[in-house]
């Protein structure tokens, strides 16, 4: 792919292009707290119907974790990736009187992050699971996903009524960054880093891995704008930022595609999503 855009000072300014992000949800009640969140995550049902995990501005762990969230949510539906689906949702100042609200009242509504929930599925900090369902493939994006976007802290959820199906969730420590703030010099630093999975389980799909290494290559500027776009004004981070994390994201790519390249070679990787 081209890479006229490998100069940082050409993403400069290119996020005005872009609407703003704005709430597509209400959240209409608020059910339970997380049972460990350090961000404060609490699980609420919004206008929607459906059923969501909000993590809301001035959180604990601060503003960049939510950023986190946006960006690999969207970086990972670039390349098909089985991550939770997340929404921009509207929490009124009426809700923040409720006693699960981790962040302080603030006079407006706010635009919190709210991840789907996935009903009835067992949460694990283990990547496994690979022979059953469609993991085989869906793993071979998210340790990809992992490499790319510097995954920290594994959370994955396995859906038990779809045959363990793997989701990954929870990524505000991504970018290994400890805490999720970053800015345009952390970022920088970051483009030669080998984000590699540091286990990957055997019987990964080959011909998934070489497609998603595919993807990766050719990726646009363009798409990773509108993944940065995405991160709502109000919460605060610089567009020079997103812009960087944009160039971050175009600068790793093929070095990532490489990598999970070589993933289809090893002798664990497999040919059907079912190895025996």
């Amino acid at each position: 792919m081209s890479r006229h855009f490998d100069d940082p000072g050409l993403w400069a300014g290119q996020l005005e292009a872009y609407e703003p992000a704005v709430a597509s949800i209400i959240l209409r009640a608020p059910l339970q707290r997380a049972r460990s969140s350090g961000a404060g995550a609490f699980l609420g049902i919004a206008d929607d119907g459906l059923q969501y995990w909000f993590k809301v501005p001035g959180n604990p762990q601060g503003n960049y974790v939510l950023a986190n969230e946006v960006i690999v949510e969207g970086v990972g539906a670039l390349i098909g990736a089985p991550v939770c689906k997340r929404a921009l949702a509207t929490i009124t100042t009426a809700s923040m009187t409720w006693d699960m609200y981790p962040g302080p009242p603030v006079p407006n509504a706010v635009t919190a992050h709210a991840s789907r929930h996935v009903g009835g599925a067992i949460d694990d900090d283990a990547l496994g699971y690979t022979r059953r369902d469609d993991n085989a493939r869906r793993q071979a994006a998210l340790v990809a996903l992992w490499d790319w976007c510097l995954g920290d802290d594994e959370q994955w959820l396995y859906e038990a009524a779809a045959q363990s199906s793997v989701w990954s969730y929870d990524h505000g420590l991504w970018f290994t960054t400890g805490e999720g703030d970053w800015d345009s010099e952390v970022l920088r630093s970051l483009e030669g880093i080998d984000g590699s999975f540091r286990q990957p389980p055997s019987g990964l799909n080959e011909q998934r891995l070489l497609e998603v290494a595919d993807r990766i290559e050719a990726v646009t500027p363009e798409e990773l704008l509108r993944v940065m776009s995405q991160v709502p004004v109000e919460w605060g981070i610089p567009s020079g930022d997103l812009e960087t994390m944009g160039w971050l994201l175009y600068r790793r790519a093929p070095a990532v595609a490489q990598r999970v390249r070589g993933l289809a070679s090893l002798p664990t990787a497999t040919q059907t999503g079912n190895p025996r």
